[in-house]
């Protein structure tokens, strides 16, 4: 890790401090070109893939740290773009692992129906971690890392939440069981009455460990997102009510145990030390790693004869791949100046410093995708597999 020591020049004025010390200060190692990207890009002329990504090189792993006489930043992990866009576009599927409750509800209809399938993206990442000092106000240490997803589109997202649903339902009928087709269960008044979103849907919160997460929750072009459905945190949520009560009658009406499947696909895994009073220091680990979150689910109904509605559902403590995929490059260091800081101390202010450091984790498009599927593809088969141990299959 470099560090950079804090050092209060007594008997310099702070002006003077501020000048000699930023001499020093190193350049934040930003993202920079692939020196042998020739060699993967197209001949002069010739039009780039579409799925091509910038080509430029990055760390997997970065982190930060701070103390009462240090302020340090670490990448490692040296990855090629144009290197991983050379890999294969293809992956094999995930192995996931689901817990069921109340999955005796599913062998209590024949058929299965799916009015919806969320597939999200973690699109922004960040942790932070504070130091007290000994609980002074004037020393006090905070880090953060601050990360984007670069790399996935719009239209890549949406025809993989298309997929995603096109690919369930293949699964379930390859293993014998009947999908009440689309044309059928959208005529039925009680799906005809779900409130759906009209597009995306965004949301963040603490869902890993102390890391604040930001996604975009997709759903097929011909099944918008229902609402309650879309990972959405207090009032939002509530949504869900007023969908299960629906989905019960319509259980009833069709004869189908009804599913609706919630994959949050994510991209880093952050760790920090938290918020310790007593403590002069503080550090945030960031690492490149693809996988289904643990808030992935699966909530089924089964509508009983009078119309109520007996909720079951799957969870998952997650599934996480270690192949490559993407890149961490700094794009902002906007961390308090340790030449301004060593001249505030030497004339009498507090020790106050903050560490903020900012990333694109770019990935290349063609491997994302490929994850994206082996990901949903290897949910999907779990759910499946589930539904046919309780069916006694």
């Amino acid at each position: 890790m470099r560090l950079t020591a804090f050092r209060p020049l007594r008997g310099q004025t702070a002006l003077a401090a501020m000048a000699v010390l930023a001499l020093s200060l190193p350049a934040p190692a930003l993202g920079q070109a692939d020196p042998f990207g020739a060699l993967y890009t197209p001949a002069p002329g010739a039009t780039p893939a579409k799925d091509a990504s910038s080509g430029r090189t990055g760390a997997t792993s970065v982190s930060g740290a701070v103390g009462r006489s240090y302020a340090g930043a670490d990448a490692s992990g040296r990855v090629s773009l144009a290197q991983l866009d050379m890999m294969p576009d293809n992956a094999p599927p995930l192995p996931v692992a689901l817990q069921g409750h109340a999955t005796r509800y599913l062998a209590n209809r024949p058929k299965i129906v799916i009015p919806g399938y969320t597939l999200a993206f973690v699109q922004g990442a960040s942790a932070s971690a504070f130091g007290g000092g000994a609980g002074l106000d004037t020393s006090q240490r905070r880090t953060q890392i601050a990360t984007r997803l670069v790399g996935l589109t719009d239209a890549m997202a949406q025809d993989m939440a298309d997929a995603a649903y096109a690919d369930l339902v293949a699964q379930l009928e390859a293993a014998g069981f009947e999908v009440v087709d689309l044309a059928t269960f959208q005529a039925s008044e009680q799906m005809r009455g779900l409130a759906r979103y009209d597009g995306p849907v965004g949301g963040q919160g603490i869902i890993d460990s102390r890391a604040t997460k930001a996604w975009v929750a997709y759903g097929p072009r011909a099944l918008p997102i229902i609402k309650g459905h879309a990972f959405e945190t207090g009032m939002g949520a509530v949504a869900a009510s007023g969908a299960l009560l629906r989905f019960g009658r319509a259980s009833r009406d069709l004869d189908a145990i009804v599913l609706s499947p919630r994959v949050l696909l994510d991209y880093i895994d952050m760790e920090s030390t938290g918020r310790r009073t007593y403590s002069g220091s503080a550090s945030v680990d960031a690492d490149l790693r693809f996988g289904i979150n643990p808030t992935s689910k699966v909530d089924f109904v089964w509508g009983n004869n009078s119309g109520g509605a007996m909720p079951g559902w799957f969870t998952t403590k997650g599934a996480f791949t270690p192949q490559p995929f993407g890149i961490l490059a700094q794009t902002a260091d906007r961390s308090d100046s340790i030449a301004t800081h060593n001249a505030l101390v030497s004339i009498g202010f507090g020790s106050v410093y903050r560490q903020s450091l900012v990333y694109d984790a770019e990935v290349s498009p063609k491997r994302y995708a490929a994850l994206s599927r082996a990901a949903v593809q290897g949910f999907n088969a779990a759910l499946v597999a589930e539904i046919r141990k309780a069916r006694g299959q």
